[in-house]
């Protein structure tokens, strides 16, 4: 048994068996609510490696795009964009956005990368709701 299947099989336990056998309402409350926490942890035990192998091919396409189109960007642009690949990691892309925003940065520079940026992130936010819900 996985450790995600573990975890579904203990989030229903508690929601089928340990929960409406427990008399305190409060506590009962509780029981329910451990169920619906052990149950989002089981969806993200077993979505991890997936949404893991999704993350790094997202950030090796979005960088390889990205490369040519900020090429004329300025230096700390271009360091930040260098720090994000090095890590191949979308939670890093915060000080590229940022610096992507600077005064120096041509407003054409800022969109076309923005648009390379966006659909990226839109994923990320898909697959953590995947989690969710």
């Amino acid at each position: 048994m996985t450790p995600g299947e573990l975890l579904h099989r203990l989030s229903g336990s508690l929601r089928s068996q340990i929960g409406p056998a427990v008399g305190d309402e409060y506590t009962r409350t509780q029981a329910f609510m451990a169920s619906v926490i052990l149950e989002r942890l089981s969806k993200q035990v077993e979505l991890q490696s997936a949404h893991g192998e999704a993350e790094r091919a997202d950030m090796i396409a979005l960088c390889a795009q990205l490369d040519p189109v900020l090429a004329l960007a300025p230096d700390q642009v271009r360091a930040d964009l260098e720090s994000a690949v090095s890590t191949c990691r979308l939670d890093d892309l915060g000080p590229l956005i940022d610096s992507l925003y600077e005064p120096e940065v041509e407003p054409e520079l800022r969109d076309a990368a923005l648009g390379l940026l966006r659909p990226v992130l839109r994923r990320d936010i898909d697959r953590r709701m995947a989690i969710a819900t």
